[in-house]
């Protein structure tokens, strides 16, 4: 066990060292950066130098990841800026139609020559554009399907300024609203800050430097006695970032096993160009390549320090921070650093590969791009990993045999010319060998493939036993409001299957009017009346090229061919909204092989979980995200082929469930697919149905029977 002044030594040391590095760390960048050609003879010197090497500059690998590993972890201690609003009806429940709204808004400038303002809005789903503030402050009108109310607008000189300053960074701000009748409202709020010495010429009104903005939703129950309902993600992912802010969550960061990997990452690239440096012209090994190893962290050290200065100047940017530039060009300012840092590394790197190589520039520089080209396809794959993982994971599964089979075809290779090199020739007993072995071989790969069938089919069967159908009491489901449904008001843009789905001004909602609902939330839709509990719209294509019917017990719908269009279209039950639930369609196919069918659950607004069905074998699980809960827009998280779903004009079922988290797909009784949520979080909302091509048209599908039931 130390002692305490054992501990007091160490802790003295550490404390010198890290004083030490405030020095050494510019010193040797500033090193680096004037003279490129001093890092390998100061490299070279020091290895050789078995008793104080690295004295008098800072140590390589030190050094890379003083620049580049500590901002990285850092950053989670920055201050969080932007506006949160909040009411206190989130957490106290009442059934006033008059409601009370707070923001706060923490702004990057600390300024006293600024004035702050508030512009406030309240827009109903479903009818009219929104205000937002532009970046010369003026209020504009942005479509989005949403009705609005007068904006009122709050700063020092206006009617209303309940705006009050808590320090030079922060202001609150409050709002009271009478909610004139039901319905689902978008409560806005815009914050910004503007400087009382600068004026826009045209409108004479101060140019803001910076603005905020946000909202929340306030759904209102037709009925008075009933609880008015405030849906603020703002408030969760202010309470997430909460959680990792402190000096305590950036040591225990700097302790996790991921910091290790990180570390370990940032050698890779440095490890990359010392290999380009000495391939070929010497044996790679751990002495080798250690001397142009260390060179290339001391050139990557100054190229990453510019990366992050940028990045933290972009953070705490502001407007107003160039006097001489304003607008996107102060952008373009802040990235110059960066701009130079790479020009700078591209002639050290390629001056470098020229004289350990003794090649000429041109080649120097081929070498150099295609390493920076390998580099930066490395990084795209890295952030983009959340799309690209099932493709890595197919690719890794297909490439994993076909690698085994060329080290065995290698090994016999090499096994075959070492032979040659001895005048060994080939006998009759080494054919009858390498049969044997291929029997063997055969027969193994045919047993363990029989045991994995085996055993694959025994959990398919206890998986798709479909789970019995039960009615759940009305208390279980909510209730829909007696107001007309419509639809949402702002549909994301879709991608699917190459196909651009992008909303057309035409395709709005249909509100239809609502039945009084039938007191079980679970029932058989057998379409032999009309569909007056259902609303339709479409996110792509024209509403003309849509000819629906109901006969003979069947909902028919036909999507018409037009040159450049696909249609998409929707149809949605407005009676119940569900939690958790199981969907069961029957549908026969009377078009083309590449139509699809889909079914939804938990649909809202705010978005909904949609799995999609087509003839062709495909089926596809989309989280479609209207509001940018997570990711906006249509989210693919699984597509496949199944021999399960029948081909041609035939006629399949399908089965939806959304219990819990997971959603689940099946096909004819065969499970297809299962997602598991744990990022968007829709809880409940109403089901039902799409149909679209991502290919051609003409569609025709008929939908004999809607079985809605518990999960």
């Amino acid at each position: 066990m130390k002692s305490i002044f054992t501990v007091f030594l160490d802790i003295e040391k550490l404390i010198y060292k890290v004083l030490m590095w405030f020095i050494l760390v510019p010193k040797t960048i500033a090193k680096i950066t004037l003279n490129p050609a001093w890092a390998p003879e100061y490299v070279k010197g020091e290895l050789e130098n078995d008793e104080t090497p690295f004295d008098e500059y800072i140590s390589p690998i030190i050094l890379l990841l003083i620049v580049a590993l500590i901002p990285a972890l850092a950053f989670n201690l920055l201050p969080a800026y932007g506006a949160a609003i909040s009411s206190p009806a989130e957490t106290q429940t009442t059934t006033d139609r008059i409601l009370s709204f707070d923001v706060r808004t923490d702004f990057r400038s600390s300024s006293t020559q600024m004035e702050y303002f508030h512009v406030w809005s309240v827009s109903r789903l479903g009818e009219q554009p929104a205000p937002v503030v532009q970046a010369d402050g003026s209020v504009s009108l942005v479509s989005g399907g949403l009705a609005v109310f007068e904006p009122e607008i709050h700063f020092p000189t206006s009617p209303k300024n309940l705006v009050l300053e808590v320090d030079d960074n922060t202001v609150t701000d409050k709002f009271i609203f009478n909610f004139p009748e039901p319905g689902e409202y978008l409560v806005s709020v815009t914050a910004g800050k503007y400087d009382t010495d600068r004026f826009d010429p045209q409108s004479g009104a101060g140019v803001p430097t910076e603005t905020y903005a946000t909202s929340l939703r306030v759904v209102v129950p037709a009925r008075t006695d009933q609880p008015i309902v405030i849906t603020n993600e703002q408030s969760k992912k202010d309470a997430e970032a909460a959680k990792n802010v402190g000096v305590e969550s950036f040591t225990a960061q700097a302790q996790q096993e991921n910091t290790i990997f990180i570390a370990l990452a940032l050698m890779l690239p440095p490890l990359l160009f010392a290999l380009a440096t000495k391939l070929f012209l010497i044996t790679v090994g751990e002495d080798t390549l250690k001397e142009s190893f260390y060179t290339q962290c001391y050139y990557f050290s100054p190229l990453s320090l510019a990366i992050w200065a940028s990045y933290y100047a972009r953070y705490f940017f502001t407007s107003d921070a160039y006097f001489y530039a304003g607008g996107n060009f102060a952008v373009q300012i802040i990235w110059l650093p960066t701009l130079l840092a790479a020009l700078w590394f591209v002639r050290a790197e390629v001056k470098t590969i020229e004289d350990a190589r003794t090649i000429n520039g041109i080649r120097a520089l081929t070498i150099t791009l295609v390493c920076i080209a390998f580099l930066l396809f490395a990084a795209n794959g890295i952030f983009q990993f959340a799309t690209l993982q099932d493709d890595i994971r197919l690719f890794a599964i297909r490439i994993f045999p076909i690698v085994s089979t060329a080290f065995i075809v290698a090994f016999g290779v090499a096994w075959y010319r070492r032979r040659r090199s001895r005048n060994e020739f080939m006998k009759p007993s080494h054919f009858i060998g390498i049969a044997i072995n291929a029997v063997v071989l055969i027969a193994l790969l045919g047993f363990v493939s029989a045991q994995f069938s085996a055993q694959s089919q025994s959990n398919a069967i206890s998986r798709t036993v479909a789970p019995a159908a039960s009615v759940t009491a009305l208390a279980n489901a909510t209730e829909a409001p007696t107001q007309p449904a419509v639809a949402p008001s702002q549909t994301p843009t879709a991608q699917i299957s190459g196909v651009d789905a992008t909303p057309s001004p035409e395709a709005t909602a249909s509100p239809a009017a609502t039945e009084s609902p039938t007191p079980n939330p679970f029932f058989v839709e057998d379409f032999n009346t009309d569909l007056a509990s259902w609303f339709e719209f479409m996110t792509s294509g024209d509403s003309s090229l849509v000819k629906r019917k109901v006969e003979l017990g069947a909902l028919s719908v036909s999507l018409l061919q037009r040159e450049g269009v696909t249609s998409r279209y929707y149809l949605i039950n407005n009676s119940f909204s569900y939690s958790d639930v199981k969907l069961e369609a029957v549908v026969t196919n009377r078009g083309n092989n590449s139509n699809g069918v889909g079914l939804i659950c938990r649909y809202s607004d705010i978005g909904w979980y949609e799995a999609q069905v087509s003839n062709s074998l495909e089926f596809a699980l989309y989280v479609v995200d209207n509001v940018g809960v997570y990711s906006k827009g249509y989210n693919e998280v699984m597509r496949a082929n199944s021999k399960h779903i029948l081909s041609g004009l035939r006629t399949n079922i399908y089965t939806l469930t959304c219990k819990d988290n997971v959603i689940s797909l099946f096909a004819n009784g065969n499970l297809l697919g299962e997602f598991t949520d744990t990022h968007y979080g829709f809880t409940d909302g109403k089901i039902g149905l799409s149909v679209w091509s991502p290919q051609t048209l003409p569609v025709n599908v008929d939908v004999e029977t809607l079985t809605i039931s518990a999960p």
